[in-house]
């Protein structure tokens, strides 16, 4: 159970450093999707025993997502 704990917190805490790089990245002048990516993959391989290509599939997702809510924002 401890180690499920451990799991978490790490996860949690690699996710709100994520966020804020991806939040930084968003309010630059010109978006990096490459590097968006990068973060989100590096932030799913905290997960144990995940499938690779899962991670980077599910990366593209969440970047995908991301760039698509960034852009209906700025549009209003």
């Amino acid at each position: 159970v401890k180690k499920k704990d451990a799991y978490r917190l790490t996860f949690k805490k690699k996710g709100e450093e994520t966020v804020s790089k991806i939040r930084q990245l968003l309010n630059a002048t010109k978006v990096n999707a490459k590097k968006i990516f990068e973060l989100l993959r590096e932030w799913l391989r905290v997960i144990p025993g995940v499938n690779r290509f899962f991670l980077e599939q599910e990366a593209k997702i969440k970047t995908d997502k991301i760039l698509f809510m960034n852009d209906q924002e700025k549009k209003m």
